[in-house]
């Protein structure tokens, strides 16, 4: 496979963009939890009622982009430069299949981070600037929507509050990298909400494809 076939992951990993590579993972059950400070059945519980609860927000942003009304252009003016009706329609698509794909997720779609599991879902995994990173997905995996939990996800706020991120942020900003989602991208320097809304002023293009401002659209309460 060429070089151009591959795209950047949060900074951690390059997958295949062709959807066709996926391959059934084998969770390895066994081993130290997920996250030391939580067993792994107080790790389900948080991680799928952070999921719930951001899949209601997601059905609230749906709701205002149905009825378009004031505040609801401007917040999508916030977080991607422009309120047009080409970004309202795919806001809508990309959240419609967003809902979809967190709905399904259970327990087996999270596991610790592995080199040999990124290969077998069809990610060169990368060995480099792994000091920030707190999740990592396979953006082609669509067939098991894994989720690798880094060490850092773990001391996160379970919620964002003003502008800290979370876990549960981290939870929506991850699956907007699924190509059956958003097949978002985490561009350099776009972190946080200071530097999205920057990226949604100076390149409203890209900021519709950034995961942190898709993210942060969503779950933001400023």
């Amino acid at each position: 496979m060429s070089d151009y076939e591959y795209v950047t992951l949060h900074d951690s990993a390059v997958t295949n963009t062709n959807p066709n590579s996926n391959v059934n993972v084998l969770v390895d059950m066994g081993g130290p939890p997920i996250c030391e400070n939580m067993t792994d059945a107080q790790f389900r519980v948080k991680v799928l009622t952070l999921r719930d609860e951001a899949v209601k927000v997601i059905a609230q942003r749906l709701q205002e982009l149905s009825t378009w009304q004031p505040a609801a252009r401007e917040r999508v003016g916030t977080w991607f430069g422009t309120s047009d009706e080409t970004t309202r329609t795919a806001l809508t698509n990309g959240l419609v299949a967003l809902t979809s794909v967190m709905k399904i997720l259970s327990a087996k779609n999270f596991i610790r981070p592995s080199p040999e599991r990124d290969r077998a879902l069809g990610c060169m995994p990368n060995t480099k600037n792994l000091a920030g990173e707190v999740a990592h997905v396979c953006a082609p995996d669509t067939a098991t929507h894994t989720i690798a939990i880094d060490p850092g996800f773990c001391v996160l706020p379970d919620r964002s509050a003003g502008t800290l991120a979370s876990k549960q942020l981290t939870l929506v900003h991850e699956c907007t990298h699924f190509i059956d989602t958003f097949g978002s991208l985490d561009y350099k320097n776009t972190y946080g909400q200071f530097l999205g809304r920057r990226l949604a002023k100076d390149e409203p293009g890209m900021a519709l494809k950034n995961a942190d401002n898709i993210a942060w659209y969503v779950l933001c309460t400023d």
